[in-house]
C-alpha cells in the first residue's frame, strides 16, 4: 500500500516546471508549511478541487489527479480495514462480558432490574435494556451458542423480555404491538414448557385486548391461561382472575365478576412465590386496584360502594408500594364509581390529584380512563354548570397530552 502518491508527484511537477515550493504556495493561494507537509507525505489534500486546481496549474494533463484518486482508494480501502478491526475488537470485547461470557444469571439480573424499574425509569430507557437484552438471547439461540441444558433457560428469558416490551408498548397505547409481545411471550414459555409464563402471558394478552375493549376475546385469553396455573405459577391465578372479572364486568355481569374477585382473594392466599418480582408480581395493592376497576362498571349502587371503598384503599395501597401510573388510575376509578353514584363533588376532588400531575407523567391507560369519565359526566350531570365546566378542562388536559 502506497497513499503518498500525490505528494510525490506533485513535487516531481513542481521540479519538472522549475518552481518554489513558496512560488507554487502562491499560485495555489495555500499555505507554504501545509504545501512542505503534502510534499513529504505527512498531510493530505482531503478536497479533489484542490488536486484538480493544483493539476491544471502545474499543466500535468490529469497526472496529479489520478495520483490522488489512487491515494483515495488506497486510503479507503484502509479505513474500512481499520473500521473492520475496530469492530472486531467490540465482538471480541462483548464475548468477555456477554457472549457467553456473561452468565445466564447475569442476563436475570438484568432482566429482574428492568422489571422492577419499568415504571420509575423513562420509557426509552427501558426499552434500550429490554431490546439490548432480547437482541443477545436470540443470538445465543439463533447461533446455538449455549450448552444443552440452557437452552429452556434461554425460552423463559426472552419470553419474559417480550413481556416487558408488551407492557411498555401498550402503556404507550400500541396494543397490537402489545398482543404479538403478549403471543411472543406464551410461546416461548410453551417452548420451554414454563407454566408460569404461559399463564402470565395470558394475562398480559387479555390485557391488551381490554385495552381495545375485546371482552370477550380478553375473558377467553384469561381462561385459558387459568389451564395452567399450579403449584409453581405464583400470582398468576389472582391476576388472571382478576383480570377476567374486568372483562365480565364490562360484559355486564358485575355478579360474575364479584364472585371470580372473590375467587381471587382465595387464591392469593394459596399463592406461592413469583420467581420475578416488578411486573410478573400481581401485587396485593394491584389486586385492591382490580377491585375497585371491575366493580366500577355495576349499576348496582352496593357494588358501587363497594367499588368505591376498594379504590380508596388502592390509593392508600399505593402510597406504600410507589407505582405512580397506578396509584392515578386509582384515583380516576375513585372518582368514576363517584360519578355513578351521582356524587359529583367527590367525583371531582378524586379525579384532581390526577390533574396537578405534569402531562408528561400520564400514560395511554389514564388518558382512556379520563375520555371515559369525560363521557361519565356528561350523561350523569348533562344539566350541571359544575360538570360542565369540569368536563372542559378535562377535554383540555387530555388533548394537551
Amino acid at each position: 500500500m502506497e497513499p503518498e502518491r500525490t505528494g510525490r508527484t506533485l513535487r516531481q511537477l513542481r521540479t519538472d516546471r522549475g518552481l518554489s515550493l513558496r512560488e507554487l504556495a502562491g499560485t495555489l493561494f495555500c499555505d507554504y508549511s501545509w504545501l512542505c507537509n503534502i510534499e513529504a507525505g505527512r498531510r493530505w489534500p482531503k478536497d479533489r478541487n484542490w488536486a484538480e486546481q493544483a493539476d491544471l496549474t502545474l499543466q500535468a494533463n490529469g497526472t496529479l489527479v489520478a495520483a490522488w484518486d489512487a491515494d483515495q482508494r488506497e486510503r479507503s480501502r484502509l479505513d474500512d480495514t481499520v473500521r473492520m478491526l475496530e469492530q472486531a475488537r467490540r465482538d471480541s470485547e462483548s464475548l468477555l462480558v456477554a457472549p457467553d461470557g456473561a452468565q445466564l444469571d447475569q442476563v436475570h439480573d438484568g432482566i429482574i432490574h428492568i422489571a422492577k424499574n419499568a415504571r420509575f425509569e423513562s420509557y426509552d430507557r427501558t426499552l434500550s435494556r429490554a431490546t439490548e437484552i432480547r437482541a443477545e438471547l436470540m443470538r445465543r439461540i439463533k447461533l446455538g451458542a449455549h450448552s444443552a441444558d440452557e437452552i429452556r433457560d434461554l425460552y423463559v428469558a426472552l419470553g419474559r423480555v417480550c413481556g416487558v416490551l408488551s407492557y411498555l408498548t401498550l402503556d404507550l397505547g400500541q396494543a397490537d404491538t402489545a398482543r404479538v409481545h403478549a403471543q411472543a411471550a406464551f410461546q416461548l414459555g410453551d417452548r420451554a414448557d414454563h407454566d408460569q409464563l404461559r399463564a402470565w402471558a395470558r394475562g398480559t394478552q387479555a390485557l391488551a385486548l381490554r385495552f381495545t375493549k375485546d371482552f370477550e376475546l380478553a375473558a377467553a385469553a384469561a381462561t385459558d391461561g387459568l389451564k395452567y396455573v399450579g403449584s409453581s405459577t405464583g400470582t398468576t391465578e389472582p391476576r388472571l382472575l382478576c383480570g377476567l372479572a374486568a372483562s365480565v364486568a364490562n360484559l355486564g355481569d358485575s355478579a360474575r365478576a364479584l364472585e371470580l374477585l372473590d375467587a381471587a382473594e382465595r387464591a392469593r392466599d394459596a399463592a406461592s412465590r413469583d420467581e420475578i418480582p416488578g411486573l410478573f408480581t400481581f401485587s396485593p395493592a394491584k389486586q385492591i386496584y382490580y377491585r375497585g376497576f371491575s366493580l366500577m362498571w355495576s349499576d348496582d349502587k352496593r357494588t358501587l360502594v363497594k367499588s368505591a371503598k376498594a379504590s380508596e384503599d388502592a390509593i392508600d395501597a399505593w402510597q406504600v408500594q410507589r407505582s405512580p401510573g397506578d396509584e392515578m388510575l386509582s384515583q380516576i376509578y375513585l372518582a368514576t364509581a363517584k360519578a355513578r353514584l351521582g356524587d359529583l363533588d367527590a367525583s371531582i376532588a378524586a379525579v384532581s390529584p390526577v390533574l396537578n400531575n405534569p402531562i408528561s407523567a400520564h400514560f395511554s391507560w389514564v388518558r382512556k380512563r379520563l375520555n371515559q369519565l369525560d363521557g361519565l359526566l356528561d350523561k350523569h350531570f348533562p344539566d350541571s354548570a359544575v360538570a360542565g365546566e369540569m368536563r372542559g378542562t378535562l377535554t383540555a388536559y387530555i388533548h394537551a397530552a
